[in-house]
């Protein structure tokens, strides 16, 4: 009898290296994975811990500036500390007034008032550092004559947000002086001469 070799198996050596090394390779990405979330984990905790920390020693600080705040404002309540605040915002006005060069605004209004329109009344709103407020009355020939004055305080880079609030004809059959009322920022630190 004749011996012959015959392996019936379409695949006698299934490729289970492969798939171990896939495995393997898997295995090594998530222990990777593992040992960074928990280093995190720890890493976080520990940062958590600390401002924990902070944040109580800032509520107690805060508790204690409000105790602070608190008697300071008791102490502002009084009849007499609201005298002299009165009195300290009355004479940082006069200051600030004092500051304002009337001689200046003039001569610069001087310059774009027209022959046809003359200036009634001014009164200035002297508010801390920022611009003054001035209020300004006028009356002219004409409405084209008051609005070329207004076209030379809106040209002017001392005036800022001309504002017309009031015009009237002085009598309604007449055809001439009209009265204005209108409002300008002044910036005398602008003063281009």
């Amino acid at each position: 009898m004749k011996r012959s070799d015959l392996n019936l198996s379409t695949r006698p050596f299934p490729a289970y290296r492969g798939i171990n090394v896939a495995f393997g390779v898997v295995f090594v990405a998530l222990l990777v994975i593992t040992v960074w979330q928990a280093y995190g984990f720890v890493l976080f905790s520990s940062m958590a811990r600390d401002i924990r920390g902070d944040e109580q020693n800032a509520r107690v600080e805060a508790e204690s500036l409000e105790k602070h705040v608190a008697a300071l404002e008791s102490r502002m309540d009084r009849p007499e500390a609201t005298a002299k605040l009165n009195e300290i915002g009355f004479l940082n006005g006069l200051i600030a007034r004092k500051d304002l060069s009337w001689t200046r605004l003039f001569a610069n209004l001087e310059d774009m008032v027209p022959d046809s329109v003359h200036l009634i009344s001014l009164r200035p709103d002297v508010v801390g550092s920022g611009p003054v407020v001035l209020h300004l009355d006028v009356v002219g020939r004409s409405i084209a004559d008051v609005s070329r004055f207004i076209e030379a305080l809106e040209k002017s880079p001392e005036f800022e947000n001309v504002v017309v609030s009031v015009e009237q004809k002085s009598d309604p059959a007449a055809t001439t002086d009209v009265n204005v009322a209108l409002t300008a920022n002044y910036f005398p630190q602008r003063e281009t001469r």
